[in-house]
């Protein structure tokens, strides 16, 4: 309450000294009194001139964002513990100001500002914050002995830049943002569901894809597929062998809705037996050994506990095969590895080739509660949802970096559990073919499709039944596929072209 209050009197006292209409000058912005924080510097960057920090490359010209239109950028060290030291950047244009603020975020461990993010969402004329998540680097060895710093990267970071950047917005423009928002996937994603989810007034509006709600279960679904396929010699599917399996998915459901187009539109209700690419004589290029069936098989399933039998997270789908390789190459998925090396384990030294996870004894290491506040497992949003405002969740279902099973099992709960509220307020879309954050060889809806639709939907206050996503070959769209909002698919009429989403219609799934 007390830092509620703090946070308040900063407004009272900006409100005030702000004159509206008028930008602030650096020096002004540089005065301005935080929260658990101290403004570093503040300066105004020349339209094109805005150099990447700690680039010299031969010759002394760094990257140059040659586009980027002039802007006041505010730099600030936020320290809402002893022990945080949390490195945050805020951008605000100084023309044709759209009177939004749009913090990003960086994914998974990195300890590092987001310029890329930052950028884009300067060029469409927004406001832009975002932190170094409280460390520098990509490993989770920070939280190693650091409760609190551990705490910066799970929520704390992410709330207290946008606490800041809606003061320092209302200090430079004279008035706050008419709209916060987040635009994000997989860790910047998981950023912007925990600011839904523990500060329900923080943001506005939200689009999460790549569900990352549930990170202590989904890391042990990375570590699953792993050592799955490395058991021994004879458990490993060459990756040239993936498309074998691709082709047998695609050919065992990909008609289910009408359509033989390369998408499977529900790949949960596909059923596909490895098994019938199995080879009848000797191993070859065009079919898996029996070993290799029997590790497909088990990719395809939940993941359980190996003793108790209960539900950890839902598997890799048919039609994903292409990219196996995320999980099933030389070594396990990077951002799993750091997790149990340094929050299960607590050993620097762990190796998970000499010291397999046990998926009994070791899930509760792994889902320890002070491992727990990386998830975001609220489902109860009555906050959010009575001030307007909206969540849209969009997942890939050929993602193999998290299970696709963690936008439907949270977007599940969180119906069941709000009931009526939920209805006009969050939404789901599941891409058939996309995998994550867009990628894969499906078709993809982000970037400013999802920001257009989240905007439309505020301003209608009706949500959004379905979407049309671009599929693009070599940055050339070239088909546009049309998405339904979960648990419906888009079948086909049986006429026309199935590159035209007018010759779909949405229907629930069988």
């Amino acid at each position: 309450m007390a830092v509620r209050a703090r946070y308040l009197a900063v407004v009272a006292l900006v409100a005030v000294s702000a004159v509206p209409g008028v930008a602030a000058t650096c020096e002004s912005l540089a005065s301005v009194e935080l929260p658990n924080a101290k403004v570093t510097s503040a300066e105004l960057v020349e339209a094109g001139k805005f150099i990447l920090p700690g680039v010299q490359p031969a010759g002394g010209r760094g990257p140059r964002f040659d586009d980027l239109p002039a802007f006041r950028r505010v730099l600030a060290t936020l320290r809402p513990s002893s022990d945080s030291d949390i490195k945050t950047e805020f951008w605000f244009p100084v023309a044709n100001w759209n009177g939004r603020l749009q913090p990003t975020a960086a994914g998974v461990f990195l300890g590092s500002i987001n310029y890329a993010g930052m950028a884009g969402i300067l060029r469409n004329g927004s406001a832009t914050a975002t932190s170094d998540n409280g460390h520098e680097g990509g490993s989770g060895s920070f939280a190693l002995g650091h409760p609190e710093k551990l705490k910066d990267f799970a929520y704390r970071a992410g709330h207290e830049t946008v606490a800041d950047g809606k003061i320092l917005t209302k200090a430079f423009y004279g008035n706050g943002p008419s709209l916060t928002l987040m635009n994000e996937c997989g860790g910047g994603g998981r950023t912007s569901l925990v600011e839904v989810q523990r500060y329900q007034d923080d943001l506005d509006l939200a689009m999460v894809g790549g569900l990352d709600s549930d990170t202590t279960h989904h890391v042990l679904g990375q570590m699953w597929v792993w050592q799955t396929t490395h058991q021994n010699a004879e458990s490993s599917i060459p990756p040239e062998k993936y498309s074998v399996l691709n082709k047998a998915a695609l050919a065992a459901c990909d008609a289910h809705d009408g359509a033989k187009d390369g998408l499977i539109q529900d790949p949960t209700k596909c059923k596909f037996d490895p098994a019938v690419v199995e080879c009848k004589n000797a191993d070859g290029p065009n079919c898996l050994t029996k070993a290799q069936v029997d590790v497909a098989r088990k990719i395809y399933a939940p993941l359980r506990n190996a003793r108790t039998g209960e539900y950890l997270i839902g598997p890799l789908m048919p039609g994903s095969e292409l990219g196996w390789g995320v999980m099933g190459g030389a070594a396990p998925f990077p951002y799993a590895v750091e997790v149990f090396r340094y929050l299960a384990f607590k050993d620097p030294k762990w190796d998970y080739k000499t010291r397999p996870v046990n998926f009994d004894s070791d899930v509760a290491l792994v889902n320890s509660t002070e491992n727990q506040i990386m998830n975001a497992k609220n489902y109860d949003l009555t906050k959010y949802f009575g001030h307007g405002g909206k969540l849209l969740l969009l997942g890939g279902w050929n993602d193999t970096a998290i299970a696709p099973s963690t936008n439907y099992d949270y977007y599940n709960a969180l119906v069941k559990n709000m009931g009526a509220k939920a209805k006009n307020n969050v939404r789901l879309f599941m891409v058939p073919g996309m995998g994550h954050c867009p990628g894969g060889n499906g078709p993809s809806t982000f970037d400013m499709d999802s920001l257009n639709t989240l905007l439309e939907w505020k301003k209608s206050n009706k949500a959004p039944d379905q979407l049309v996503a671009q599929h693009r070959t070599n940055g050339a769209e070239d088909r546009k596929v049309l998405v339904c909002a979960y648990p419906k698919i888009a079948v086909f009429h049986g006429k026309g072209s199935m590159d035209d989403p007018s010759n779909f219609s949405c229907k629930v799934s069988k």
